[in-house]
């Protein structure tokens, strides 16, 4: 019973937010793409149906980069604008994401831990799953729709370290994302969205363009380039009125509803 009142509460809240979203973009953030029963993933199937939701409802998906060039320069935001995001570099990502992706011509942003690709990392449960390799990623990169930008080293929380460390995973990470897949990276997510103004700082002087954060909201003109909102598709988003609830806006909604 309380997961139905808690969906109609949901519906409620994206039938309002349709007046919030005409010039507000959604960042969508997802981890690993796999049949688990881990909370922060989302079957292979259910992400085909997001997917496939966006296609059949005409989203203007767009890159980060557009996004972010569009906030510098004030333009206006175009209604149902999207851009998608994957964190961690799992290998789910090359398996059950890239060919979605590109079936449906989506381009996406995938923030990756450099020192940990090839191996393994844990994901939200602690548990060990497979990452991305460099030949992998390399191949994900020669595609005009994927942008590889950094997210860290050690996926280490940054505001937890010294800073001078905290430096070397930034830094480092984007040297050699920079040296081994010959490009340039402007993107930068913090590890768990942990961050302070000293974190930004040394963003900013690293020649960083835009930083994404796990705060859920929409994307706005105006907004902090280095606290971009995200909002998360995990596991409980497998029915559509809670992926619309972060596609469109309803979360916003919801989560100042819970807070009274």
């Amino acid at each position: 019973m309380k997961n139905k009142i808690k969906t109609f509460i949901f519906f409620l809240c994206n039938a309002a937010s349709s007046v919030l979203t005409k010039k507000r973009a959604a960042i969508l953030l997802y981890h690993s793409i796999d049949d688990n029963d881990v909370f922060h993933s989302l079957s292979p199937k259910i992400f085909r149906k997001q997917m496939e939701y966006l296609k059949r409802n005409r989203y203007n998906v767009i890159k980060l980069e557009e996004l972010e060039r569009m906030i510098t320069v004030g333009q206006e935001i175009p209604k149902k604008t999207v851009a998608l995001t994957f964190d961690d570099g799992f290998l789910s990502h090359y398996d059950n994401a890239f060919p979605v992706l590109k079936e449906y011509g989506f381009p996406a942003t995938f923030f990756v831990c450099t020192g940990l690709l090839g191996s393994e990392m844990n994901n939200s449960q602690n548990r060990p799953q497979l990452t991305l390799d460099w030949r992998r990623l390399k191949e994900m990169n020669e595609s005009a729709l994927i942008d590889i930008e950094p997210h860290g080293i050690t996926h280490m929380e940054l505001d937890s370290l010294k800073m001078e460390e905290a430096e070397k995973e930034i830094k480092q990470s984007k040297r050699e994302l920079e040296e081994k897949l010959n490009k340039k990276c402007f993107y930068y997510a913090c590890p768990r969205g942990k961050y302070n103004e000293k974190i930004i700082s040394i963003l900013r002087n690293n020649g960083f363009k835009a930083a994404v954060s796990v705060k859920e909201g929409s994307v706005e003109a105006g907004d902090n380039l280095f606290e971009l909102k995200r909002n998360t598709i995990d596991s409980s988003c497998s029915d559509n009125i809670q992926f619309c609830a972060r596609l469109r806006g309803g979360i916003i909604i919801f989560n100042k509803l819970m807070r009274r």
